[in-house]
């Protein structure tokens, strides 16, 4: 992981020569071969042209990327090391479902299971970092600090703790091929770009990741979460095609002015000034045809994917919970019992998360309308 004082803060270059120039010198390596080059090119001349980033946010960036390109090479380096890595079986459990339908809530509830491996924030940000685990976390624990000071807000909106599970994104980010790039920063072109490309390879590079991370502190049941992954279902099955693939589905009317409020909030901490009404536009582009395609049990994957709705996870969860265990083949035993209600009884509190549609250009009897057919599909109940 690349700390603040690894990087310059004289100069914010999104010069990509330079991003790689200073990867190298942090890792001390000129020679291993980097890859996705061409997609941080095109990031890259997004983010200077369209992001409107501030001078720290464009500071932020760059040390983002450096971070990436930093684990690409450590990924070389483990892999040229002990190849055998890479040779480890993989059936994840993978939840998905548009952003905001309570994915992170079942993601945390589930690894309360002892027989389920939940890789963390601090492992997902450094997958194939040597370092001790230690200076790991605690690096992991002053990024966390620093988001909380540049984005106050979103921790209402989404945990972040070193110790517990994180997103896929943070894996597939460092081949700079993810939709996360499109929520973080207002980038049109790369996202048109990237809408055009296969995320085959890029899934590869996330098993491969994956692996390497597991070296570190094996386990089975390995349980991952991305809601990007409901947009490239066929390319996630030709990577992982027996994975047990977890959908959650909840009413647009709610979710979509929440993953809104959401990415103002991240794009607020970089850029100035923030397009609401842009971000309910984009937003509204991307989640209609993705929602239309779904269809009840349907998928690409040898196990039909388990489709639940937030209302259902939300009434009685532990219902949810051995659905899923049954599902997987994991016995649901006394002691996952008991740390999940332990977990439940907790409250997990964020704080309150506060937004309106019409903040974002949206109202919710044209979403109720537009996606109408989802609805009835799911089965999926109003939220008031």
């Amino acid at each position: 992981m690349v700390s603040a004082g690894d990087v310059s803060t004289e100069k914010p270059d999104l010069n990509t020569a330079t991003m790689i120039q200073s990867a190298r010198q942090v890792v001390g390596d000129d020679e291993t071969e980097l890859h996705n080059l061409e997609p941080l090119k095109h990031l890259v001349r997004a983010l200077d042209a369209e992001a409107r980033l501030t001078p720290a946010g464009r500071i932020r960036a760059q040390r983002s990327l450096i971070r990436s390109l930093v684990e690409q090479l450590e990924t070389s380096h483990r892999i040229a090391e002990r190849p055998e890595m890479t040779n480890r079986l993989l059936r994840p459990i993978i939840i998905t479902g548009m952003l905001r339908t309570g994915t992170t809530f079942l993601q945390h509830l589930l690894a309360q299971h002892p027989g389920i491996r939940a890789p963390t924030l601090w492992e997902m940000m450094a997958p194939a970092r040597r370092d001790p685990p230690v200076e790991l976390i605690t690096q992991c624990a002053a990024y966390i600090e620093e988001y909380d000071r540049i984005a106050p807000k979103f921790k209402h909106i989404h945990p972040l703790r070193a110790d517990l599970p994180e997103e896929c994104h943070r894996l597939t980010g460092n081949t700079f091929c993810d939709p996360i790039f499109a929520l973080r920063y207002h980038v049109p072109s790369y996202a048109k770009w990237l809408d055009r490309q296969s995320m085959v390879p890029i899934y590869r590079y996330h098993r491969t990741q994956l692996q390497i991370l597991l070296d570190r502190a094996p386990g089975d049941h390995v349980l991952l979460k991305g809601p990007s992954h409901l947009w490239y279902l066929d390319e996630l099955a030709a990577v992982y095609p027996d994975a047990l693939v977890v959908r959650m589905h909840r009413s647009p009317s709610v979710a979509l002015p929440s993953v809104c409020s959401l990415t103002s909030v991240v794009r607020g901490a970089s850029a100035d000034p923030v397009d609401d009404h842009e971000i309910g536009r984009y937003w509204l582009e991307r989640v209609t045809p993705v929602l239309k395609g779904l269809r009840r049990g349907a998928g690409p994957f040898q196990r039909p994917p388990l489709d639940i709705r937030y209302a259902d996870l939300v009434a009685d969860p532990m219902a949810v919970v051995a659905g899923i265990c049954a599902a997987a083949g994991l016995p649901l035993t006394g002691a996952a019992r008991q740390r999940m209600d332990s977990y439940l009884s907790s409250g997990d509190v964020k704080g309150q998360h506060t937004y309106r549609a019409e903040q974002f250009g949206l109202r919710a009897g044209q979403l109720a309308d537009r996606f109408s057919d989802y609805l009835d599909e799911f089965a999926i109940p109003s939220e008031t």
